[in-house]
């Protein structure tokens, strides 16, 4: 297994007598009646750095980190492949099968045979159905390779290909690296593109992408009956507790007795770059309490809830493949018996919420920066008292009248009123000052309504984006749950995490996450096509344009993986090729000449960077100097040391 670049301990241990590798768990399987191999998040989020010193090989292990497997790879020789060859084979030989019985039904052997061959069989079938890797179908161009895959391609062609129609297939040309988790609880969106809010919601999709078990047809290919539908084999109650367990999860630090010496004085001056060229997209940026509590009220203060900006791709300018192929994709859940008026059931509520929740957020800013501002606040104050608390209820309603209210004192208060249209409200701004806050208000009191209903109204169940099929399926898998369960609207808040509510957004591009820990996780960008920090500083058409993955020895100094093999017949391993298309190392660019620089700066709006840069050119020192900076880098505030996850309950007992 470490062959396929799976992380094995050196020795079985108590809680791992089977001597598995790290995120591979045996457990019973209901449906079935027996135990099954499966793999958990751990598989694809821990990563191993080696180095070596004074001839001593050591392993550093990075909890939370970017794995190097290449599990989906189905090129020959990668473990899927391989896998399949040797059930296969051990099916077909008599003998092999004979020596595999022996091994695995040990006391129950030789009676046992019959049911175990069976089962083999079924598994071979099961592997040889996953349509989507069949390699005369062509889903997946762009080679994945070590330490990659095509995320949410493989997770829309597994839930709505695999097991609906043959007719969702979409082609998978923009894999992605396996992000690192550690302070993802404290965003306000996830995913590279930025596109999931909700916690329980990433971990259910996720579940599905591996092979969770939820029958969307009956055995004739009919849509089941009403009341069979949506129940899933995801074990939402675990869900919760690997949620859990993240948030103690802390960010790994440089070991310089490993490592290196930090030199000080560089990093100290390269802080200053950071802080100058860098914080404005990583961050952290944290919430103010009215945003805290309109996002995620449940979380214990605003401390512990980080906003994540979405840039463009039209600024960013990396490679454009998982943003556009995200919001391109469409598939049609028809099949399953899905209509119009359940899509409306299930996102109406959590539509109403979102609008009732940011017209409060917005009435507190407004108050607040007038108040800043010494400028009259009439009886909005008030208002805000009588304000009801948008997540009191199961099932929220719009408070009209006193929208309708709200919006007369703004015109008492205000002159002239700003002009707002319906795009004034879907326009939203990420940084927002008083001018924004009040016309974003007005907007949502006048026409946040009607922005509802032709959100919904322009859903076409035939023809779902991926966030939108992906949304909903979650949406109705969780709702069964709670039916089935019997289980309250409070306890459900604390399930899905920090009450957020769990509804998508598309934005073509991706979001520059906080980056304490960053020197931990090459290759880097989204798709990891460059491979050093060193690099990511440098001018795009600098880095290598193709380079080696597969090798876990670390380079310290430009930080990142050796990206050469280890003796020139090495073909263990990946070359990643940047001129292809979802591999593309473009983007980032820090090659803003000084004029040029200085214009952006001094008004963005009248000029704006060309697509791709970010800042100006640097010096070779400025870029040691940043890269010595983020070997120690800290996302401030951390988190309190008295911090505690919140529990739910669930069942009688705490989760």
């Amino acid at each position: 297994m470490r062959r396929f670049r799976f992380i094995v301990d050196p020795e079985p241990t108590p809680a791992n007598p089977d001597h598995l590798p790290i995120g591979f768990t045996r457990r019973f399987e209901p449906a079935i009646g027996d135990y099954v191999l499966d793999v958990t998040c751990a598989a694809c989020h821990s990563g191993e750095l080696h180095v070596t010193n004074n001839g001593q090989r050591t392993a550093i292990r990075i909890d939370g980190g970017q794995a190097m497997h290449a599990l989906t790879d189905m090129q020959r020789g990668s473990f899927a492949p391989e896998l399949l060859a040797a059930v296969v084979n051990t099916a077909a030989s008599p003998w092999k099968f004979d020596r595999f019985a022996r091994k695995v039904l040990k006391d129950d052997y030789p009676q046992g045979k019959k049911a175990l061959k069976r089962g083999l069989r079924a598994s071979v079938f099961a592997m040889l159905g996953a349509e989507q890797n069949n390699p005369l179908r062509g889903l997946y161009p762009v080679r994945e390779g070590f330490g990659r895959t095509d995320a949410l391609g493989r997770i829309g062609n597994t839930v709505f290909g695999d097991h609906l129609v043959e007719g969702n297939y979409q082609t998978g040309d923009a894999p992605v690296s396996y992000p690192y988790l550690w302070n993802i609880w404290k965003f306000d969106w996830v995913q590279y593109n930025g596109s999931v809010a909700q916690p329980l919601a990433r971990n259910i999709g996720e579940a599905l992408g591996v092979g969770a078990v939820t029958p969307w047809l009956s055995a004739t290919g009919r849509p089941l009956p009403v009341d069979e539908r949506y129940r899933s084999s995801v074990r939402i109650a675990d869900l919760h507790r690997i949620e859990h367990t993240l948030q103690k999860l802390k960010p790994p630090r440089w070991p310089e007795e490993l490592l290196g010496r930090i030199d000080r004085a560089k990093a100290a001056h390269g802080r200053e770059l950071f802080e100058t060229y860098c914080q404005e997209c990583h961050g952290p940026h944290v919430a103010t309490v009215a945003e805290q509590e309109a996002t995620a009220p449940l979380k214990s203060s605003a401390d512990v809830a980080w906003r994540i900006e979405v840039i463009s791709l039209d600024h960013i300018g990396t490679d454009p493949n998982a943003a556009l192929r995200f919001v391109e994709r469409r598939y049609d859940l028809s099949r399953m018996g899905l209509s119009e008026a359940e899509l409306d059931r299930a996102l109406r509520p959590l539509l109403v919420r979102a609008l009732v929740r940011d017209v409060k957020f917005r009435l507190r800013e407004v108050i607040r920066l007038r108040e800043e501002k010494q400028l009259p606040v009439g009886a909005l104050p008030a208002l805000l008292e009588r304000y009801p608390d948008p997540d009191a209820e199961r099932t929220p309603h719009l408070p009209s009248a006193l929208f309708a209210e709200i919006d007369a004192e703004l015109g008492e208060i205000i002159s002239p009123l700003p002009v707002v249209s319906a795009g004034t409200y879907e326009s939203r701004p990420f940084f927002c000052g008083l001018k924004c806050h009040t016309e974003t208000l007005l907007a949502a009191l006048r026409y946040g309504s009607a922005h509802i209903d032709r959100r919904i109204a322009a859903l076409d169940v035939k023809h779902l984006s991926e966030g939108a099929a992906l949304n909903v399926v979650g949406l109705l898998i969780k709702d069964r749950f709670y039916a089935d369960y019997g289980i309250d609207y409070r306890t459900q808040q604390c399930l899905e995490g920090f009450g957020t509510l769990d509804l998508p957004q598309e934005i073509q591009g991706y979001k520059p996450r906080p980056l304490e820990g960053v020197w931990a996780t090459p290759p880097y960008l989204h798709n990891g096509s460059v491979p050093t920090l060193y690099q990511m500083l440098v001018p795009p058409h600098e880095r290598d344009q193709k380079f080696f993955v597969g090798r876990r020895e670390f380079d310290p100094v430009q930080v990142g993986y050796v990206t050469k093999p280890a003796d020139e017949d090495d073909d263990d391993g990946f070359w990643l090729d940047t001129s292809i298309p979802g591999n593309r190392n473009i983007g980032h660019g820090f090659v803003a000449d000084a004029e040029t620089w200085r214009k952006h700066r001094q008004d963005p709006e009248a000029h704006p960077l060309p697509r791709g840069v970010i800042g100006p050119e640097l010096t070779e020192a400025e870029r040691w100097a940043l890269v010595e900076y983020l070997k120690i880098h800290r996302d401030l505030p951390e988190t309190p040391a008295d911090y505690a996850p919140p529990e739910c309950r669930l069942w009688g007992q705490t989760l």
